[in-house]
């Protein structure tokens, strides 16, 4: 395009190509390119020399139901009355739903479905804001809902929406499926309810999300700022964490437990439209077990309900299932976010935002495989970065499928071909042998040529995820704190700081005091364990306290000479961590940010156990936002936490309000970086990795750095976890 004016007219131009985009479309990037001269006025369209560098096709993510839509499903007058599947060119599945290229109707699963008359006259008429909507479709020809209630005949798709609102209302639990797959759905006032719904999916600890019919009834329970309303209405319709009222209406305490926000969303399809408008606030959850990949198939939903059904935790709790005949090919979670100091930051990304590309300064064709946790994986071409949705935890068979089905669908959609592939340092994690098998596979058919597959240290790529989605120029200082990650020394790393001279070369500057872990899965969830070996780790003596603590009151502690209080963990225990670390037995050597998060928390008997990632973490965050006052903590420039320990337990010893010490705690991790940054003096500042989503700590280190003049970036259109490391990978075999 050719533009000539005054200056402001087009910067009005420029910002309006950014700005006015048509509901579901998106902007990657524009290049703008001085003329020395232009014949002509105004605006021009030109012809553009085709040299195959953006010869990538652009699939829009599966988008929210349009207004138009809305009016239409909802107005009894409109021959789409109440249809659980109408759509137009501008809203309704995309992504999920395309089997192939180019998004026809033959190469989507609404080929399944032939149009009627009247139908194929919408398609092909000029001005129908369904021309060539390829998701058309109605009462008549499009897909059929079913309601079928566990252990009874299948009902008729008639009266469908009014059994499972019944069902609902009389405190059953209702497996929907709608565009991404299925959710769970129960009333978030029912005690019963809720607590039935959390034995179903084995989720005891977790806060659930909870849809909303419109704003008005949000604000009936969260406080909402100008930018969580903008993402609530977006055509993403994400769940977005927001702050709970603690006046007016409450939903059942077992619905967000300690959690002082409420998951909320609002209805992305017309399904959900349906049932909010007659149910009001419903918990709208994933269609799985906790740790599995979320259901798409109405056959084995069924059977997994069924099989529920008949356990004492399901007693007498009426299920049933609002089901279609539409096939989804990708399973596609909610995307998850939250907005912290005016900035978005994703917690998870997935549904309305895959597969949407970012535009990064990456040269080649490139697939970074990602981690092992929160995974996901990207492709790279023609400087457009394509990242899988979450994909979930790799340790499970039916995650690990998961992601090799995406990587070969997406490879074969969008026809990436990548000349290079990178993975994670970590030698047993599932996504680098997954690459490497592939690598030999294709090296050994001549499918592809070169060196090996690139490993790149995990917390380098934190850090360089965040560079590469800001094209950040010039020297960084990167934070990147986390639970764990495979270091370049064969230890486990997690608050690690860098420098990168915006070139190349990234080195390691700042790190906590290595200490000695009990390693394994059960190492990391244990906090107990993680306590007793980091006190013991720091020098303090455990075995002395052990005749006075009385095992039968877990909340009794002893005080020490020098002012440290032990928790009870059990003497048996605590002799085998001691003498494990001792002789090195089954031990790991860690600097982990995120198991010192571990070990207060349980030092401040707030969470003695991570049955889901993170769960110490982030019940210390919660307990720390009940106040705005803090007890003074600090965090020694060195990394030592002896110290630290130590003037925990003396405040424990002294009375202090415990959520005074957890918020003392994380203002000293935050003194702590600002600290490093003092005195590494570059401007630049990255803060990334999973401990960065908690929201006091992102707040106050923003607050506190930029009051001196730092630029800070973190991660807003990937999470700051493992779920945006691949980004990263990218970047860095790139340099």
């Amino acid at each position: 395009m050719l533009a000539c004016g005054r200056s402001e007219d087009l910067e009005e131009f420029y910002h309006r190509l950014f700005a006015d985009v048509p509901t579901g479309g998106f902007v990657t990037d524009i290049e703008v390119e001085g003329l020395p001269q232009f014949e002509g006025k105004g605006f021009q369209i030109v012809e553009s020399d085709d040299d195959g560098a953006m010869n990538l096709p652009l699939i829009p993510a599966d988008i929210a139901t349009c207004d138009t839509c809305k009016r239409e499903l909802l107005d009894e007058n409109n021959r789409r009355f109440l249809h659980p599947f109408i759509s137009c060119t501008i809203c309704g599945p995309r992504y999920s739903i395309v089997e192939k290229l180019p998004y026809d109707r033959e190469t989507i699963t609404m080929a399944d479905f032939e149009m009627c008359p009247d139908c194929q006259s919408e398609y092909t008429s000029k001005y129908d804001i369904r021309r060539h909507a390829q998701t058309i479709g109605c009462h008549n020809c499009g897909p059929k809902l079913s309601f079928l209630s566990i252990n009874s005949a299948k009902n008729t798709d008639k009266n469908a929406i009014n059994q499972a609102v019944d069902l609902i209302k009389k405190g059953g639990i209702l497996a929907v499926k709608d565009i991404g797959g299925f959710h769970l759905v129960c009333n978030p006032f029912d005690d019963r309810a809720v607590a039935s719904l959390r034995a179903l999916k084995h989720r005891e600890a977790k806060a659930f999300a909870v849809m909303f019919e419109d704003i008005e009834q949000i604000r009936e329970f969260c406080f909402v700022d100008a930018k969580e309303v903008e993402l609530l209405q977006s055509p993403a319709r994400p769940i977005v964490l927001l702050k709970r009222r603690k006046e007016g209406k409450e939903l059942s305490s077992r619905v967000c437990l300690t959690s002082p926000d409420i998951g909320a969303m609002l209805p992305c399809n017309p399904v959900q439209i349906l049932l909010a408008k007659e149910c009001g606030p419903i918990i709208m959850t994933s269609g799985n077990a906790s740790g599995d990949v979320l259901e798409i198939d109405n056959d084995k939903m069924l059977a997994w309900l069924e099989e529920r059904s008949h356990s004492q935790e399901m007693k007498d709790v009426p299920l049933g299932i609002l089901c279609h005949d539409r096939r989804i090919l990708r399973p596609m979670d909610d995307s998850v976010m939250k907005v912290v100091q005016g900035r978005t930051q994703f917690i998870r990304r997935g549904r309305g935002h895959v597969p949407s590309p970012i535009a990064v300064d990456i040269t080649g064709e490139i697939f970074a495989a990602g981690g092992d946790l929160k995974s996901s994986f990207c492709y790279v071409k023609n400087g457009l970065a394509y990242v899988s949705q979450y994909l979930g935890d790799l340790e499970s068979v039916s995650c690990q499928n998961f992601y090799r089905n995406e990587k070969k669908a997406m490879a074969e959609i969008f026809g990436f071909k990548p000349k290079a592939a990178v993975a994670d340092l970590h030698p047993s994690y599932f996504s680098r042998k997954c690459v490497e098998q592939d690598y030999a596979s294709a090296k050994e058919s001549g499918q592809t040529k070169g060196q090996n597959v690139a490993l790149v240290q995990h917390h380098k790529a934190h850090v360089a995820a965040v560079i590469a989605e800001h094209k950040i120029k010039g020297p960084v200082l990167g934070f990147a704190f986390d639970g764990t990650g495979f270091g370049e020394d064969g230890t486990i790393w997690g608050s690690e700081v860098f420098t990168w001279d915006g070139e190349g070369s990234m080195e390691r500057v700042a790190h906590l005091k290595p200490v000695k872990l009990i390693g394994g899965d059960e190492g990391a969830k244990n906090c107990d364990t993680i306590l007793a070996a980091m006190l013991y780790g720091n020098g303090i003596a455990l075995s002395e306290q052990l005749s006075i603590i009385n095992e039968n009151d877990r909340d009794k502690i002893t005080q020490a000479s020098d002012n440290t209080l032990i928790k009870a963990v059990g003497a048996d225990d605590i002799s085998l961590i001691m003498a494990a670390i001792d002789n090195n037995i089954n031990v790991v050597e860690s600097t982990s940010m995120g198991r010192l998060f571990d070990a207060v928390s349980t030092l401040l008997d707030v969470c003695h156990y991570n049955s889901y990632e993170g769960q110490a973490p982030i019940e210390l965050e919660n307990l720390a936002a009940t106040t705005e006052e803090f007890y003074q903590l600090s965090l020694p420039r060195d990394g030592d936490t002896k110290s630290l320990f130590a003037d925990i337990v003396y405040a424990i010893s002294a009375g202090e309000d415990k959520a005074k010490i957890a918020r003392g705690f994380i203002n000293a991790v935050a003194d702590y970086i600002v600290a490093i940054a003092d005195e590494n003096k570059i401007n630049q500042v990255v803060l990334s990795g999973g401990t960065f989503l908690n929201r006091i700590l992102l707040e106050q280190t923003i607050d506190k750095l930029e009051s001196k003049n730092y630029k800070v970036y973190i991660a807003e259109q990937l999470p700051p976890g493992d779920g945006g490391i691949c980004l990263g990978q990218a970047f860095l075999i790139n340099r």
